[in-house]
């Protein structure tokens, strides 16, 4: 079940976002630790509120709750926001990244929104300096804290742009077992996309991407672009009567789900996200599960310790049964160290016809038998 939006799903949300390009910053709630809601102002089309659940989702949402408290990035978004125009938004593809700019006459503003990780709320100057953030972070490659340039990780491919010949070499190199899990990872496409991918391309999710040839290279772009230029029919997944899933337009993945259909992706995000619990683990189900794999990792380790004996008790026969040959070797090479150096019995040995090999630093031989 997915608890993000994928990239791809941002770029099907950002088609409907759109129609907020030019409204006014009316009122900014923060009521939530990961829950900031803009409302917003257009001449001739009256009030709309931009829900973003950090991290999570952020659609259109159509009614306001009644919220009274503001935390101090809310407050902070207030001082530098309110009054501004909303002039644009946009993803930074192929990242799960959106970009939301804020006007008022001579002075710019973004506002970052990450949807990777536990997700993050960023407000950059005109010129990317990172005024505040929700979180600050520091990372190996990148920090993410106020008077900072601000910089995301950019991924080696981008779904959006790819052509076969980067797709050969994504799969051709990849680091996975199966061509869903790099389409999904490696491509970033998620995993519901990377799904209908395979089912679009008619084939196996669970091969190595390693022996995907041309035809099925070309196949798997095909899909990809098919994907992409789809139109919006959105619609929220069932089963057993249980909300599962959201996605832009009707998917093959679940072509026998019963499903409801929503006018807009917003509206079909905004009712999944109200009706979907996320099922949290008790105490005793996590206790179960811990001694199930403490039980799992014990019968390996009998299944491990019974080949091991069974192979010990093979050698032991084996010698049992050969063990005059092997006492009058030993005795051989015991009488030869009181004359010879274990360099010299090495080189007499050469060739031998059951001594193998003499390793004269740890006086040890090897013996066929």
């Amino acid at each position: 079940m997915k608890k993000q939006l994928s990239s791809l799903d941002l770029h099907f949300l950002l088609k409907e976002l759109d129609i907020l390009k030019d409204s006014r910053v009316d009122k900014i709630y923060h009521p939530e630790e990961n829950l900031v809601i803009f409302s917003l102002y257009k001449t001739n089309a009256g009030k709309k509120l931009l829900r973003i659940e950090i991290g999570k989702v952020l659609f259109i949402a159509e009614e306001k709750e009644q919220y009274e408290e503001i935390l101090g990035f809310g407050q902070l978004l207030r001082k530098h926001l309110d009054g501004y125009f909303l002039v644009d938004i946009r993803q930074l593809k192929p990242e799960r990244i959106i970009k939301i700019t804020f006007k008022a006459k001579e002075e710019t503003k973004h506002l970052y929104l990450e949807f990777f990780g536990k997700g993050n709320a960023i407000l950059c100057s005109e010129h990317d300096v990172i005024i505040n953030a929700l979180e600050h972070h520091e990372f190996r490659e990148r920090a993410v804290k106020p008077k900072l340039k601000y910089v995301y990780p950019v991924m080696n491919y981008n779904v959006f742009e790819i052509n076969e010949k980067q797709l050969q070499d994504l799969l051709k190199n990849s680091k996975k077992d199966s061509l869903v899990t790099s389409l999904a990872t490696e491509l970033g496409s998620g995993g519901l996309y990377s799904e209908e991918i395979c089912l679009l391309s008619n084939i196996d999710k669970n091969i190595s991407p390693k022996n995907i040839g041309d035809e099925q290279i070309h196949s798997i772009s095909n899909s990809i672009k098919r994907i992409i230029n789809q139109k919006i029919d959105a619609n929220v997944i069932f089963d057993n009567g249980n909300v599962i899933d959201f996605a832009p337009f009707n998917f093959k993945y679940y072509e026998k789900h019963k499903k409801q259909e929503f006018k807009t992706f917003s509206e079909a995000l905004s009712f999944f996200y109200s009706q979907f619990k996320e099922v949290k683990e008790s105490a005793a189900d996590k206790k179960i599960k811990e001694l199930q794999r403490i039980t799992e990792s014990q019968k390996r380790t009998i299944d491990m310790l019974r080949k091991e004996e069974h192979e010990l008790r093979q050698k032991g026969e084996m010698i049992y049964h050969n063990y005059q040959l092997i006492k009058e070797v030993l005795d051989e090479i015991n009488k030869a160290s009181k004359k010879y150096s274990w360099k010299e019995i090495k080189e007499k040995l050469k060739g031998h016809k059951i001594v193998k090999e003499v390793n004269e630093k740890d006086r040890k031989v090897v013996v066929e038998i």
